[in-house]
């Protein structure tokens, strides 16, 4: 039986239409790029079928991403975002280590998403039904206060993890659109992200991310965290559209 592509599909969740593209009209994130321990990091997506890409031998790239969206298709909410680099399926790297450096710098480096919380039903069910991510409603909470912008995940009272850095920027980002792979009923897909920023400050000496006593926290410690990132930014303003998933 053929499957009716994505691309056609309309949504009613929570009351709300939607259909693709989908967009998130403005909001605030924090990016954290990390070069975390490969292994622990291809063991918590094996199941995904992706094999995590190399930045050099032992160390893959984490992206750990927060967002306080304000003004989207899916309602406002916190989002805490960890996505691992990833190979493109069924084909090598054409330089490996070396090209997943340069897909970096440029932007255009595919991730699969492993885990992310969010704090509303809305955006939840928008990101399991759209789109095929693992997303769970969580106690997510978000300040920006006296140039200090900080994201924090409690889990049953314990801290998972707070985020924190200067809430200060005035460079503009060029678009990208990466790819972002998902698996949907036993298919791996994937959809692209296009994303442009305004108000964007890199702050790596001033960024901190602490981790709490949840069992999360010690998942996220086995990775090799907390760690000085490689980059860290502000985003004082995102504009994002997420296309529907393909097939791989």
């Amino acid at each position: 039986m053929t499957r009716e592509p994505f691309i056609e599909r309309t949504f009613c969740i929570e009351g709300v239409d939607l259909a693709y593209p989908t967009h998130f009209r403005d909001g605030q994130s924090v990016v954290g790029l990390y070069a975390v321990h490969s292994k622990p990091a291809q063991a918590l997506i094996a199941d995904s079928g992706f094999e995590v890409a190399e930045l050099w031998p032992g160390n893959t790239l984490l992206n750990l991403v927060c967002v306080h969206y304000t003004d989207t298709q899916c309602g406002a909410y916190e989002e805490i975002a960890f996505a691992f680099s990833v190979k493109p399926p069924h084909r090598a790297l054409q330089v490996p280590y070396l090209s997943t450096w340069w897909s970096m710098l440029r932007g255009t480096i595919a991730t699969f998403t492993w885990c992310l919380p969010v704090s509303s039903v809305l955006s939840q069910q928008c990101g399991i039904q759209m789109w095929g991510f693992p997303k769970t409603v969580e106690h997510l909470s978000h300040t920006n206060e006296q140039g200090l912008a900080s994201f924090e995940w409690k889990r049953q009272g314990k801290r998972v993890l707070k985020v924190s850095i200067p809430s200060i920027g005035d460079r503009e980002g060029g678009e990208i659109s990466p790819g972002v792979y998902s698996v949907i009923d036993g298919q791996a897909m994937v959809s692209y992200l296009t994303q442009s920023y305004r108000g964007v400050g890199y702050h790596r000496n001033d960024y901190r991310l602490q981790l709490g006593e949840d069992q999360m926290s010690d998942t996220l410690r086995s990775l090799g965290l907390p760690k000085k990132p490689l980059l860290a930014s502000w985003n004082g303003h995102l504009k994002f559209s997420m296309s529907a998933p393909v097939e791989l």
